[in-house]
């Protein structure tokens, strides 16, 4: 079932009918699965359906092209700040009209401001400072009124995006329920949900100092920090960092991700309720990026590389195993 996805995906690709999200999700297959092209090769050769000679030419070039350029031949990357110019002007007229709410929150001094972003909505804010910071669903950012003028704290419960502007006398620290960044100038992007096992920050520009279970570690260029907090450990790795900040420009990134995750995810984001009628989905993986322009986009993507079919109602989405 899952084979005859792939086939059909990088079909639809070939013949310039896969949509934005059938591409990306395509690219992000070939980046993250070793044995697709090889496959997707065999099945030229021994499909019952015989692909008509100049399509078949085609899926050659690109199977081959992108082994030769490290599988990422099929769409042009694009420079990081380049990307960010042309994030901007797409997201700040949407982002502008998102419901924000802005509230006081500190019963006890009433001198804290949290910004909060509902499910299905993102909010960006300017502080005080000039530091830019994209708040992703279902996520609050929480600052003193006294912010930038001795010190620069922030404090987040979800995922949020920074950009720091650079003040070397006065650190910018972001304090978490597991861990605390901080930095001096520099871009970021942290996650830390309570309902989620893992608490992460990705850099990808600057450094950053990473405090978290009695470590202390400064980070550099596409490094991640993860907190276990089930078991309590702590770990570096080398990422790609873009594809942690995919969700500010309407993408959802996944590595290696829980069907049970991610159905936690799109919940939130597009503020509907997920039900598994099946429990043998939940363990199951998957690695890519999926549009959030629909929720019913993003499922058919997943139902399309997976043993998986979804029934909607309303606002909410049972997800069933095709056996």
């Amino acid at each position: 079932m899952k084979k005859k996805k792939y086939t059909l995906l990088f079909e639809k690709y070939i013949r310039n009918e896969a949509s934005a999200e059938e591409e990306q999700l395509l690219l992000s297959m070939l980046r993250h699965d070793n044995d697709i092209d090889l496959f997707l090769e065999n099945q030229i050769e021994n499909s019952d359906q015989k692909l008509d000679k100049e399509t078949e030419q085609r899926m050659y070039e690109h199977i081959r092209s992108g082994k030769a350029q490290g599988k990422r031949s099929l769409f042009k990357t694009v420079p990081f700040r380049k990307a960010m110019q042309w994030a901007a002007m797409i997201m700040l007229p949407l982002l502008s009209a998102l419901l924000v709410y802005f509230l006081t929150s500190n019963p006890l001094s009433g001198d804290n401001v949290t910004f909060h972003a509902p499910k299905g909505e993102k909010a960006n804010i300017t502080l005080a400072d000039g530091s830019l910071v994209w708040i992703n669903s279902g996520s609050s950012l929480t600052y003193d009124n006294a912010f930038n003028q001795k010190e620069r704290k922030v404090f987040l419960e979800g995922e949020a995006y920074f950009e720091v502007a650079k003040d070397p006398k006065r650190p910018f620290i972001v304090h978490t329920s597991d861990m605390d960044i901080e930095a001096l100038g520099t871009a970021f992007n942290v996650r830390a949900y309570k309902e989620e096992n893992n608490v992460s920050t990705v850099l990808l520009e600057g450094k950053i100092k990473v405090d978290a279970e009695g470590h202390q570690r400064i980070l550099t260029e596409n490094q991640r920090a993860i907190i276990d907090k089930k078991i309590h450990t702590f770990s570096i790795d080398k990422v790609f960092a873009v594809d942690f900040i995919q969700w500010k420009d309407g993408n959802l990134y996944f590595e290696n991700s829980s069907f049970d995750e991610i159905a936690h995810t799109l919940s939130r984001v597009f503020n509907v309720e997920i039900r598994f009628a099946s429990e043998r989905l939940r363990p199951m993986r998957f690695s890519g990026t999926l549009g959030n322009s629909s929720i019913r986009n993003a499922l058919d993507i997943l139902s399309l590389t997976s043993s998986m079919h979804y029934e909607m109602n309303g606002t909410v989405i049972e997800l069933y195993y095709d056996e």
